[in-house]
């Protein structure tokens, strides 16, 4: 079976391209942020805080979003959200180059990022039925949209360490910008078979919410599914927040370390996502997506575990593996069960759940590692997810 079918789409071509150059930019910010709070703070506690802060647009936001994509012709709303992305990343390259890049700046700016991508999200995951022709290759979209953004794991993370060691925040903000500006001219090349607005377009915003919402509800299937995604983010999606803590604290060491780290994450997301592409029937991406639970929290008990760097870059494989594997499995679940007129509200429910509790689990994981200490903080969240994935299967055995 071909791993990449869907690629046969020039549509498909031109949408990842720009996708895949734009999030390494994203990356090159995420990491260089992270490692700059670090360095101004010295607190994992305000570090978990400020990422908190800066998700807060996540849950005001998405549901609007939803409905917007579900109204609107996507390609005008993809291309509008990629001119943002790059205003965002013009303006704190600015910042940091002025000397005006300090704790209250970066929280202005992480606030506008991730308002652009409360909307970017849900948009991109409901537009790949409109990029391919036969809607048996969505699940191969899919899997190619999250290959795409954990390649953008391995390759961004990696380059970025090395280049703030070496050359410092100033140069990897400035890669950011130019690597998300190829984006734009990619989108405006789009031709999207259909505009895939939905029947919402002159209904109010409250009762396509709402529409949205009891749609959710009465499929069990898809509520169930959402809510365990909750609990999977909320202890998992920490690593992010606790990675450079655990570079610092466990090893003393810089941030080619932490490079390395989140690079093999990377690389073992990537890994699950080819095995994710050759997935084709609902049982094989459940099957996939429960073995991947498991995986995830292992990769966090061992890290918490490990007292040698290689052994960590080694268990930090696994545990992007179990995580793209769970996640991706169940985004594609989602997606083979949704309605095409409801795809949009679904995916911003789907957002929520995914970077919404992540966001508010990022200041608890502070919080915890400020006082348990980050090794025991690992321990216990990989404990948390192993028992998650165990109950989900469970729940969907009955």
């Amino acid at each position: 079976m071909n791993l990449y079918r869907a690629l046969k789409y020039r549509n498909c071509r031109l949408f990842f391209s720009g996708l895949f150059l734009s999030q390494i930019g994203i990356w090159f910010q995420n990491i260089t942020i992270s490692w700059l709070i670090l360095e101004i703070t010295k607190s994992p506690l305000i570090m978990g805080f400020v990422t908190f802060i800066n998700a807060l647009p996540l849950f005001f936001l998405t549901p609007l979003a939803g409905v917007i994509t579900d109204k609107y012709n996507k390609k005008k709303l993809l291309f509008t959200v990629q001119i943002l992305l790059s205003i965002q990343a013009l303006l704190i390259t600015a910042a940091a180059v002025t000397g005006y890049l300090n704790l209250t700046s970066i929280i202005i700016l992480g606030l506008l990022l991730n308002s652009i991508i409360a909307i970017d999200t849900p948009l991109r995951q409901s537009s790949f039925t409109s990029l391919v022709d036969d809607k048996k290759d969505l699940s191969n979209a899919i899997a190619i949209n999250s290959a795409c953004f954990n390649a953008a794991r391995l390759i961004g993370p990696a380059i970025a360490g090395i280049l703030l060691a070496l050359y410092g925040t100033k140069i990897c903000l400035f890669m950011c910008f130019l690597l998300v500006l190829p984006a734009i001219i990619l989108i405006s090349m789009l031709k999207p078979n259909i505009n895939n607005i939905a029947n919402t377009e002159k209904q109010s915003i409250i009762k396509s919410l709402k529409e949205g919402l009891v749609y959710v509800k009465n499929d069990k299937t898809i509520s169930l599914i959402l809510v365990f995604l909750i609990f999977i983010c909320f202890f998992g999606m920490t690593y992010p927040v606790l990675m450079p803590i655990y570079t610092k604290n466990t090893f003393n060491a810089n941030a080619d370390l932490l490079g390395f780290l989140m690079a093999a994450t990377g690389f073992g997301a990537l890994f699950s996502s080819f095995v994710l592409a050759s997935k084709t029937s609902l049982s094989g991406l459940k099957n996939t997506m429960l073995a991947g639970i498991i995986l995830f929290g292992c990769g966090f008990l061992f890290l918490g575990l490990s007292k040698i760097p290689v052994l960590s870059i080694i268990f930090a494989f696994f545990l992007g593996a179990g995580m793209t594997a769970s996640i991706t499995g169940i985004n594609t679940i989602l997606q083979q069960l949704a309605d095409d007129n409801k795809r949009g509200r679904l995916m911003s429910l789907y957002t929520i759940c995914y970077l919404g509790s992540a966001s508010i689990s990022n200041l608890l994981a502070g919080t915890v590692s400020e006082f348990l200490g980050v090794e025991k903080t690992f321990i216990l969240l990989g404990l948390l997810i192993v028992l998650t994935g165990i109950i989900l299967y469970k729940k969907l055995r009955a």
